[in-house]
């Protein structure tokens, strides 16, 4: 289980690790069962009820259930607090294909390029499930959202949300296409403020590094948008941005849908 802090070895089996009791709740809620818990011995009648044959949907496989001490589990956790159970999950993400789901369905996709802090990823996975998206797109150079510190900061959301990683900037402008979806990228210097784009729509918004933003592919693939900010302030967090956005096209959904917009 320690080999899985890793992210080789979490890729090469394709598992990775959810500590605590909120990330379990989350993937328990949408119906994703660990493959096994680490449970602590002074939770053992809680947890493990949770984790219980009889709390699975049919066809499942029983999670393997360990308890351990707290001493084991203070040196197999990352958290300093007392976590009382480790889960151990598949890898939740898709294959990027035709048959994704629409963008109409819901909201927009985000796509995420060289964003290298997994703080900033995790909470753009969590507002993009928050603000209704479609799903996320992880592309090149970005932090691995299987992380602990992603994981951390999505709350759960990485169960809720459809995911896919490992797009590039070519490959996302050709399946964008075929899915008849407009490309829009956010810059934090230039472009169309957003409460005057047209975010109601079906659409990928392009968010990418702080320092770099969006890769140039996609950024002359389609609109460019930008968040209106006071004069001495250079720029705002990149989870901001993202999540200032993707708020803004759900209220713009809304309205549309009230025929007030």
């Amino acid at each position: 289980m320690v080999r899985l802090k890793r992210k080789r070895s979490r890729y090469c089996r394709r598992l990775f690790l959810a500590e605590g009791e909120d990330l379990l709740t989350a993937a328990l809620s949408a119906g994703i069962f660990p493959q096994a818990a680490f449970v602590d011995q002074g939770a053992e009648s809680d947890l493990t009820k949770r984790l219980s044959p009889d709390s699975l949907i049919p066809g499942r496989p029983e999670p393997e259930i360990y308890l351990v001490d707290a001493e084991v589990m203070s040196r197999i956790s990352g958290l300093r607090s007392g976590t009382r159970v480790i889960s151990v999950f598949d890898f939740v993400d898709r294959r990027l294909s035709s048959r994704a789901p629409a963008a109409t369905a819901r909201g927009p996709f985000l796509f995420i390029s060289g964003a290298g802090d997994p703080g900033n990823v995790g909470t753009l996975v969590r507002a993009a499930a928050a603000f209704g998206a479609a799903g996320v797109i992880m592309g090149p150079k970005t932090a691995d959202p299987y992380s602990p510190k992603a994981l951390r900061a999505t709350m759960g959301a990485i169960f809720q949300i459809p995911l896919y990683l490992g797009i590039a900037p070519d490959e996302l402008v050709s399946w964008a296409d075929r899915q008849n979806l407009a490309i829009i990228s956010a810059d934090a210097h230039r472009g169309k403020p957003v409460s005057e784009a047209d975010l109601a729509g079906a659409f990928v918004l392009a968010v990418g590094a702080e320092r770099g933003g969006a890769p140039e592919r996609l950024l002359a693939a389609g609109q460019v948008v930008t968040i209106p900010q006071a004069a001495e302030v250079e720029s705002i967090n990149l989870a901001m941005a993202g999540s200032v956005i993707l708020y803004e096209a759900q209220r713009q959904r809304r309205c549309r849908g009230s025929g007030s917009l």
